[in-house]
Protein backbone atom coordinates (compact mmCIF):
# COMPACT_ATOMS: atom_id res chain seq x y z
CA UNK A 1 0.00 0.00 0.00
CA UNK A 2 1.49 3.33 -1.08
CA UNK A 3 0.29 5.19 1.98
CA UNK A 4 2.28 2.81 4.23
CA UNK A 5 5.66 4.03 3.00
CA UNK A 6 7.41 5.39 6.11
CA UNK A 7 7.88 9.12 6.36
CA UNK A 8 11.46 10.34 5.82
CA UNK A 9 13.48 11.67 8.73
CA UNK A 10 13.25 15.22 7.40
CA UNK A 11 10.73 16.74 5.02
CA UNK A 12 12.00 15.94 1.54
CA UNK A 13 10.99 15.06 -2.00
CA UNK A 14 10.19 11.41 -2.64
CA UNK A 15 9.31 9.51 -5.78
CA UNK A 16 7.89 6.02 -6.29
CA UNK A 17 6.78 3.96 -9.27
CA UNK A 18 3.76 1.65 -9.14
CA UNK A 19 3.93 -1.19 -11.68
CA UNK A 20 0.72 -3.21 -12.09
CA UNK A 21 1.13 -6.98 -12.16
CA UNK A 22 -1.12 -9.02 -14.46
CA UNK A 23 -1.62 -12.76 -14.82
CA UNK A 24 1.02 -12.92 -17.54
CA UNK A 25 3.53 -10.78 -15.63
CA UNK A 26 4.35 -7.10 -15.07
CA UNK A 27 3.04 -4.44 -17.39
CA UNK A 28 6.44 -3.03 -18.28
CA UNK A 29 9.75 -1.73 -16.92
CA UNK A 30 9.56 0.70 -13.98
CA UNK A 31 11.58 3.21 -16.00
CA UNK A 32 8.84 3.35 -18.64
CA UNK A 33 9.05 2.80 -22.39
CA UNK A 34 8.35 4.63 -25.64
CA UNK A 35 4.79 5.89 -25.81
CA UNK A 36 2.28 8.39 -24.48
CA UNK A 37 2.30 9.62 -20.89
CA UNK A 38 -0.31 11.57 -18.98
CA UNK A 39 1.27 14.07 -16.61
CA UNK A 40 -0.62 15.88 -13.84
CA UNK A 41 0.84 18.80 -11.90
CA UNK A 42 -1.01 19.22 -8.60
CA UNK A 43 -1.01 22.83 -7.42
CA UNK A 44 -0.79 23.95 -3.81
CA UNK A 45 -0.76 27.01 -1.58
CA UNK A 46 2.73 27.60 -0.15
CA UNK A 47 2.73 27.13 3.59
CA UNK A 48 -0.72 25.54 3.60
CA UNK A 49 -0.67 22.56 1.23
CA UNK A 50 3.02 22.35 0.43
CA UNK A 51 3.60 18.77 1.57
CA UNK A 52 1.89 15.40 1.34
CA UNK A 53 1.30 12.99 4.21
CA UNK A 54 1.64 9.98 1.89
CA UNK A 55 2.19 9.10 -1.75
CA UNK A 56 -1.46 8.29 -2.48
CA UNK A 57 -2.00 8.60 -6.23
CA UNK A 58 -5.81 8.77 -6.16
CA UNK A 59 -5.95 11.32 -3.35
CA UNK A 60 -3.34 13.55 -4.97
CA UNK A 61 -5.01 13.26 -8.40
CA UNK A 62 -8.32 14.42 -6.94
CA UNK A 63 -6.80 17.22 -4.87
CA UNK A 64 -5.02 20.46 -5.52
CA UNK A 65 -5.63 24.05 -4.54
CA UNK A 66 -4.19 27.49 -5.12
CA UNK A 67 -4.77 31.20 -4.58
CA UNK A 68 -5.57 31.53 -8.29
CA UNK A 69 -9.27 31.91 -9.01
CA UNK A 70 -10.59 30.61 -12.32
CA UNK A 71 -12.43 27.91 -14.21
CA UNK A 72 -11.41 24.92 -16.31
CA UNK A 73 -9.55 26.00 -19.42
CA UNK A 74 -7.24 24.75 -22.14
CA UNK A 75 -3.94 26.37 -23.07
CA UNK A 76 -1.61 25.88 -26.02
CA UNK A 77 2.01 24.93 -25.41
CA UNK A 78 5.08 25.04 -27.60
CA UNK A 79 7.72 22.40 -26.98
CA UNK A 80 11.43 23.07 -27.56
CA UNK A 81 11.32 20.96 -30.75
CA UNK A 82 8.71 23.32 -32.16
CA UNK A 83 5.80 20.91 -31.81
CA UNK A 84 2.59 22.28 -30.33
CA UNK A 85 0.46 20.61 -27.69
CA UNK A 86 -2.35 21.42 -25.33
CA UNK A 87 -2.74 21.34 -21.57
CA UNK A 88 -5.85 21.46 -19.44
CA UNK A 89 -6.09 23.58 -16.30
CA UNK A 90 -8.61 22.13 -13.84
CA UNK A 91 -10.34 24.11 -11.09
CA UNK A 92 -11.61 22.63 -7.83
CA UNK A 93 -15.11 22.95 -6.37
CA UNK A 94 -14.19 26.35 -4.89
CA UNK A 95 -13.24 27.63 -8.38
CA UNK A 96 -9.55 27.78 -7.55
CA UNK A 97 -7.04 26.36 -9.99
CA UNK A 98 -6.03 22.92 -8.75
CA UNK A 99 -4.26 20.87 -11.43
CA UNK A 100 -2.65 21.15 -14.84
CA UNK A 101 -2.84 18.06 -17.07
CA UNK A 102 -1.20 17.24 -20.39
CA UNK A 103 0.04 14.33 -22.47
CA UNK A 104 3.53 13.93 -23.90
CA UNK A 105 5.28 11.35 -26.06
CA UNK A 106 8.48 10.14 -24.43
CA UNK A 107 10.79 7.13 -24.13
CA UNK A 108 10.68 6.95 -20.31
CA UNK A 109 9.14 8.45 -17.20
CA UNK A 110 12.20 10.64 -16.72
CA UNK A 111 11.95 12.13 -20.21
CA UNK A 112 8.19 12.55 -19.92
CA UNK A 113 8.52 14.45 -16.64
CA UNK A 114 11.31 16.66 -17.97
CA UNK A 115 9.40 17.53 -21.14
CA UNK A 116 6.19 18.27 -19.24
CA UNK A 117 7.91 20.21 -16.44
CA UNK A 118 9.82 22.44 -18.84
CA UNK A 119 6.60 23.26 -20.71
CA UNK A 120 4.27 23.73 -17.74
CA UNK A 121 6.41 25.51 -15.14
CA UNK A 122 6.90 28.70 -17.21
CA UNK A 123 3.09 28.81 -17.44
CA UNK A 124 2.81 28.47 -13.65
CA UNK A 125 5.41 31.21 -13.16
CA UNK A 126 3.52 33.45 -15.58
CA UNK A 127 0.22 32.89 -13.77
CA UNK A 128 1.84 33.65 -10.41
CA UNK A 129 3.26 36.90 -11.78
CA UNK A 130 0.01 37.93 -13.48
CA UNK A 131 -2.01 37.37 -10.30
CA UNK A 132 0.83 38.44 -7.98
CA UNK A 133 -0.03 35.39 -5.89
CA UNK A 134 2.12 32.55 -4.59
CA UNK A 135 1.58 29.13 -6.16
CA UNK A 136 3.62 25.94 -6.25
CA UNK A 137 3.46 22.42 -7.62
CA UNK A 138 3.14 20.01 -4.70
CA UNK A 139 3.04 16.74 -6.62
CA UNK A 140 3.68 15.38 -10.11
CA UNK A 141 1.70 12.31 -11.23
CA UNK A 142 2.68 10.39 -14.35
CA UNK A 143 0.84 7.51 -16.02
CA UNK A 144 2.23 5.47 -18.89
CA UNK A 145 -0.95 5.06 -20.92
CA UNK A 146 -0.11 1.74 -22.58
CA UNK A 147 0.75 -0.09 -19.35
CA UNK A 148 -0.94 2.04 -16.66
CA UNK A 149 2.35 2.10 -14.76
CA UNK A 150 2.34 5.15 -12.51
CA UNK A 151 4.97 7.38 -10.97
CA UNK A 152 4.37 9.78 -8.09
CA UNK A 153 6.69 12.55 -6.96
CA UNK A 154 5.89 14.77 -3.97
CA UNK A 155 7.44 16.39 -0.93
CA UNK A 156 6.62 14.18 2.06
CA UNK A 157 6.40 15.61 5.56
CA UNK A 158 9.21 14.42 7.82
CA UNK A 159 8.83 12.18 10.84
CA UNK A 160 8.49 13.51 14.38
CA UNK A 161 11.91 13.76 16.06
CA UNK A 162 12.92 13.98 19.72
CA UNK A 163 13.98 17.50 20.66
CA UNK A 164 17.42 18.36 21.97
CA UNK A 165 18.14 21.34 24.17
CA UNK A 166 21.11 23.63 24.19
CA UNK A 167 23.46 23.41 27.14
CA UNK A 168 24.42 27.03 27.47
CA UNK A 169 23.55 29.96 25.24
CA UNK A 170 24.37 30.29 21.56
CA UNK A 171 26.80 33.05 20.76
CA UNK A 172 26.06 35.89 18.32
CA UNK A 173 28.43 34.21 15.83
CA UNK A 174 26.59 30.85 16.00
CA UNK A 175 23.01 32.13 15.83
CA UNK A 176 23.04 33.03 12.10
CA UNK A 177 24.16 29.49 11.24
CA UNK A 178 21.33 27.96 13.24
CA UNK A 179 18.82 30.37 11.70
CA UNK A 180 19.85 29.67 8.11
CA UNK A 181 19.99 25.91 8.76
CA UNK A 182 16.41 26.11 10.05
CA UNK A 183 15.40 28.06 6.94
CA UNK A 184 16.84 25.28 4.81
CA UNK A 185 14.88 22.65 6.74
CA UNK A 186 11.69 24.71 6.49
CA UNK A 187 11.86 25.30 2.75
CA UNK A 188 10.32 23.05 0.10
CA UNK A 189 12.32 24.70 -2.69
CA UNK A 190 15.33 22.55 -3.71
CA UNK A 191 17.13 25.67 -4.94
CA UNK A 192 16.65 27.60 -1.72
CA UNK A 193 17.49 24.57 0.41
CA UNK A 194 20.77 24.06 -1.42
CA UNK A 195 21.63 27.74 -1.10
CA UNK A 196 20.85 27.84 2.63
CA UNK A 197 23.01 24.84 3.48
CA UNK A 198 25.83 26.11 1.27
CA UNK A 199 25.68 29.49 3.03
CA UNK A 200 26.04 27.74 6.38
CA UNK A 201 29.15 25.88 5.20
CA UNK A 202 30.57 29.08 3.72
CA UNK A 203 29.82 31.01 6.90
CA UNK A 204 31.35 28.45 9.26
CA UNK A 205 34.47 28.38 7.11
CA UNK A 206 34.83 32.15 7.48
CA UNK A 207 34.08 31.87 11.20
CA UNK A 208 36.92 29.36 11.63
CA UNK A 209 39.33 31.55 9.66
CA UNK A 210 38.61 34.52 11.93
CA UNK A 211 38.97 32.35 15.04
CA UNK A 212 42.30 30.99 13.79
CA UNK A 213 43.65 34.48 13.08
CA UNK A 214 42.57 35.71 16.51
CA UNK A 215 44.18 32.71 18.21
CA UNK A 216 47.37 33.20 16.22
CA UNK A 217 47.62 36.85 17.29
CA UNK A 218 47.03 35.99 20.93
CA UNK A 219 49.29 32.96 20.92
CA UNK A 220 46.41 30.59 21.64
CA UNK A 221 45.73 27.18 20.20
CA UNK A 222 44.16 26.99 16.74
CA UNK A 223 41.47 24.37 16.32
CA UNK A 224 41.32 22.11 13.27
CA UNK A 225 39.61 23.40 10.15
CA UNK A 226 36.11 21.83 10.12
CA UNK A 227 36.14 21.75 6.31
CA UNK A 228 39.05 19.28 6.37
CA UNK A 229 36.73 16.63 7.78
CA UNK A 230 35.51 14.01 5.33
CA UNK A 231 32.26 12.41 4.34
CA UNK A 232 32.47 8.74 5.38
CA UNK A 233 33.88 6.39 2.77
CA UNK A 234 31.37 3.72 3.77
CA UNK A 235 27.75 4.86 3.23
CA UNK A 236 26.73 2.70 6.20
CA UNK A 237 28.56 5.17 8.42
CA UNK A 238 26.19 7.97 7.40
CA UNK A 239 23.27 8.93 9.67
CA UNK A 240 19.92 7.14 9.13
CA UNK A 241 18.26 8.27 5.89
CA UNK A 242 16.12 6.92 3.09
CA UNK A 243 17.91 4.87 0.44
CA UNK A 244 17.22 7.39 -2.35
CA UNK A 245 18.83 10.15 -0.26
CA UNK A 246 21.76 7.89 0.59
CA UNK A 247 22.35 7.35 -3.14
CA UNK A 248 22.98 11.10 -3.51
CA UNK A 249 26.16 10.68 -1.42
CA UNK A 250 27.80 8.20 -3.80
CA UNK A 251 29.82 10.80 -5.80
CA UNK A 252 31.05 12.44 -2.58
CA UNK A 253 32.00 9.49 -0.35
CA UNK A 254 35.44 10.08 1.18
CA UNK A 255 35.65 13.69 0.00
CA UNK A 256 36.63 16.50 2.34
CA UNK A 257 33.92 19.02 3.20
CA UNK A 258 36.02 21.68 1.49
CA UNK A 259 36.15 19.63 -1.72
CA UNK A 260 32.38 19.23 -1.66
CA UNK A 261 31.97 22.97 -1.18
CA UNK A 262 34.33 23.83 -4.02
CA UNK A 263 32.77 21.29 -6.39
CA UNK A 264 29.42 23.11 -6.32
CA UNK A 265 30.49 26.72 -5.74
CA UNK A 266 29.80 27.68 -9.35
CA UNK A 267 27.27 25.07 -10.48
CA UNK A 268 25.00 25.44 -7.43
CA UNK A 269 25.86 28.38 -5.17
CA UNK A 270 26.61 31.03 -7.80
CA UNK A 271 24.15 29.63 -10.33
CA UNK A 272 21.30 29.93 -7.79
CA UNK A 273 22.33 33.24 -6.27
CA UNK A 274 22.65 35.08 -9.61
CA UNK A 275 20.54 35.26 -12.75
CA UNK A 276 22.97 37.20 -14.89
CA UNK A 277 21.97 36.85 -18.57
CA UNK A 278 24.39 34.68 -20.50
CA UNK A 279 25.81 33.06 -17.36
CA UNK A 280 25.11 29.58 -15.98
CA UNK A 281 22.01 29.85 -13.80
CA UNK A 282 19.67 27.49 -11.93
CA UNK A 283 15.97 28.28 -12.13
CA UNK A 284 12.99 26.18 -10.97
CA UNK A 285 11.25 26.21 -14.36
CA UNK A 286 13.74 23.62 -15.65
CA UNK A 287 13.67 20.14 -14.17
CA UNK A 288 17.39 19.55 -14.74
CA UNK A 289 18.13 22.55 -12.51
CA UNK A 290 15.69 21.38 -9.86
CA UNK A 291 17.10 17.85 -9.92
CA UNK A 292 20.68 19.07 -9.61
CA UNK A 293 19.68 20.86 -6.40
CA UNK A 294 17.68 17.89 -5.10
CA UNK A 295 20.72 15.66 -5.61
CA UNK A 296 23.17 17.87 -3.71
CA UNK A 297 20.88 19.12 -0.92
CA UNK A 298 21.19 16.02 1.35
CA UNK A 299 24.98 16.22 1.06
CA UNK A 300 25.10 19.94 1.81
CA UNK A 301 22.69 19.46 4.73
CA UNK A 302 24.94 16.77 6.20
CA UNK A 303 28.06 18.92 5.85
CA UNK A 304 26.29 22.01 7.21
CA UNK A 305 25.10 20.09 10.28
CA UNK A 306 28.57 18.71 10.97
CA UNK A 307 30.37 22.06 10.67
CA UNK A 308 27.76 23.78 12.86
CA UNK A 309 28.43 21.16 15.53
CA UNK A 310 32.13 21.94 15.30
CA UNK A 311 31.47 25.67 15.56
CA UNK A 312 29.20 25.13 18.55
CA UNK A 313 31.79 22.93 20.23
CA UNK A 314 34.45 25.61 19.85
CA UNK A 315 31.99 28.09 21.37
CA UNK A 316 31.08 25.77 24.27
CA UNK A 317 27.50 25.38 23.07
CA UNK A 318 26.63 21.69 23.09
CA UNK A 319 23.22 20.18 22.26
CA UNK A 320 22.25 17.26 24.46
CA UNK A 321 19.20 14.96 24.45
CA UNK A 322 16.15 16.39 26.13
CA UNK A 323 15.40 14.97 29.59
CA UNK A 324 11.78 14.80 30.70
CA UNK A 325 11.21 17.11 33.59
CA UNK A 326 14.58 18.78 33.06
Amino acid sequence: MVGEIPRPRVTEYNQITIVPVFADGEAGPPSGSVGRYEVVFVLGVPGVSSVALSLDFAALAAGGDSLLEGSDQRISLAAQDGASSEARIVANAERRLARIQLEVTADSFATAETDAHDQIMPVVSGMAFAADAAVEVVAVLLTEKATQTRRIGATIIGAVQPVSRMEGLSTPEIRPFLAVYREGLNSNSPLYQALCFYKVIEGVSSFHTKQARASSRSGGAVGPDPLLKRIPTDPNDLPPMTHWVRDAFDPYLGMTFDSVKKSVSDSIRNAIAHITPGEDVRVPDYLSDVQACRDITPVLRYVAREVIRDAMSSSSVVPRPHQDGG
